[in-house]
């Protein structure tokens, strides 16, 4: 990963541990969103890009993978990212709002499907247990409302750039990678990028946006969004645009659930 040669951390981006240490993750978001909105950011939730570090074994093995890609060698704070799919108001159900997503383990059960590139329609509900997924954010992208139907048209062709995008192949990386538990060489070192945040890059790009300038190579995971968010604010600032958004870190040391959690 790229060095920002800066060494001020974006003060858009807030720490909220403290104050939801306890509280559920359906209250972080809802409260973000809020918070967004009053910053006149976010576009009322839609396409704002949610992130999460997650307990479990597969968000433990994502992680603890991205280690590498860090200057101090810890574990990521993330481990999955997606987009919101649809404006949140007063009458929206936070539990029930929709998302769109590449993970490695889908939450609703449902078998990712080949003919959408492993794209993925979930809702925030999935991510409610604070004990499973600990680590919670929300970030933004200043944006006019017609730029962010032109990325929800573009989150929806999940077939438009597959020779550059194929998502499926690098679920099926990371799958093998998962179930080898880790005797297989990590599929970051050979260039293959975590699905998830392949996709983001892959929406974005419908504006032209490069949104992991940290990246030192065609690769692309959680790490990589998170470190643009915190250290390279100056870039999006030189395209005239403010990146902002919170994040809750209960657990930044990647410890993995046990038996009775």
């Amino acid at each position: 990963m790229r060095d920002s040669q800066t060494t001020t951390k974006n003060p858009d981006i807030k720490n909220w541990t403290s104050k939801y240490q306890k509280r559920t993750n359906l209250q972080f978001f809802n409260d973000a969103f809020a918070a967004l909105h009053k910053q006149n950011m976010g576009n009322r939730g839609l396409m704002t890009v949610g992130l999460i570090g997650s307990r479990d074994l597969p968000g433990h093995t994502l992680r603890m993978a991205q280690s590498i890609l860090r200057w101090d060698l810890r574990p990521s704070y993330w481990s999955h990212v997606f987009v919101v799919a649809e404006p949140v108001n007063s009458r929206t159900s936070l539990s029930k709002l929709k998302i769109l997503e590449i993970p490695l383990f889908s939450r609703n059960g449902q078998f990712p499907k080949p003919e959408n590139n492993g794209v993925n329609e979930g809702t925030l509900g999935q991510y409610e247990d604070k004990v499973v997924d600990a680590n919670v954010g929300l970030v933004a992208i200043t944006m006019s409302d017609q730029e962010v139907q032109k990325l929800f048209t573009r989150a929806q062709a999940w077939n438009a750039d597959r020779v550059r995008y194929n998502f499926w192949d690098m679920l099926g990386s990371w799958q093998s990678y998962l179930w080898s538990q880790g005797m297989k060489t990590n599929p970051l070192r050979e260039g293959v990028p975590i699905a998830a945040s392949a996709y983001i890059e892959f929406i974005f790009e419908r504006l032209g946006m490069g949104v992991t300038p940290g990246a030192s190579s065609r690769n692309s995971a959680p790490e990589h969004l998170w470190n643009a968010a915190r250290w390279w604010h100056k870039a999006f600032k030189e395209d005239n645009r403010k990146i902002a958004g919170m994040y809750v870190a209960r657990d930044p040391g990647c410890a993995m659930l046990r038996p009775n959690e």
